[in-house]
């Protein structure tokens, strides 16, 4: 298995999950990695990837997991990204014996999110509060969810906001949760914000997904 952790920004921002999987799967073509297909009346590569963004956010630290019996880590990496297109490159390449289920062992994103203004320190008062409701748009419609238990630190810096959030089974929409900081004066859309890591959860303490692939 041949796991790379790429990029998801500029333009490639836009793509949406499955049109992004189709451009990982062509770039692996591309590089002749030997990807395994399923069997069965449609043959598909075997590829996974982590939770995905919603539109417009940005990333540095997209997982993609292809089925692969290639070895050589450094020289994958490079040939991935000669394939791959600006915005998806890739920082790192791992091989591993098999699948290392990132979709489910992945459990919180850390996100900066650039305001167009200084953003106030009263925003951190929601780790305080004993609930936290937002609203967030479910099969067309609009509900109040309530998202306290999602949200594990905020910190605002100047015109930038740290925050680390639920992913996967429990997953809170980003771009959701930071529009409804606008309250607190927060004034940021999708495209500001980048997701710069991936944790899963390891003896009760948040390990960053590239550790586990060691």
């Amino acid at each position: 298995m041949i796991v790379f952790r790429h990029k998801k920004t500029g333009e490639a921002a836009y793509l949406s999950h499955i049109d992004a999987m189709r451009v990982l799967q062509r770039t692996m073509r591309r590089m002749k990695a030997e990807v395994r297909y399923s069997e069965g009346f449609v043959p598909h590569m075997i590829t996974y990837t982590t939770t995905p963004l919603p539109l417009g956010v940005q990333s540095l630290a997209e997982y993609f997991v292809a089925d692969s019996p290639l070895t050589g880590e450094d020289e994958l990496l490079a040939r991935f990204n000669a394939c791959a297109p600006a915005g998806m490159m890739a920082d790192l390449c791992a091989v591993v014996e098999k699948n290392p289920n990132l979709a489910a062992k992945v459990v919180a994103s850390s996100y900066e999110v650039t305001c167009g203004e200084a953003v106030s320190s009263e925003v951190e008062s929601i780790l305080g509060m004993e609930e936290y409701v937002m609203k967030q748009m479910k099969k067309g419609v609009e509900l109040d969810v309530e998202v306290r238990k999602k949200i594990f630190s905020l910190k605002a810096d100047g015109n930038r906001l740290f925050m680390l959030l639920s992913t996967g089974n429990e997953n809170l929409r980003v771009d959701s949760f930071v529009r409804s900081l606008a309250q607190f004066g927060v004034k940021a859309c999708a495209n500001d914000i980048v997701r710069l890591e991936q944790y899963a959860s390891v003896g009760g303490e948040f390990v960053a997904a590239k550790e586990i692939l060691k």
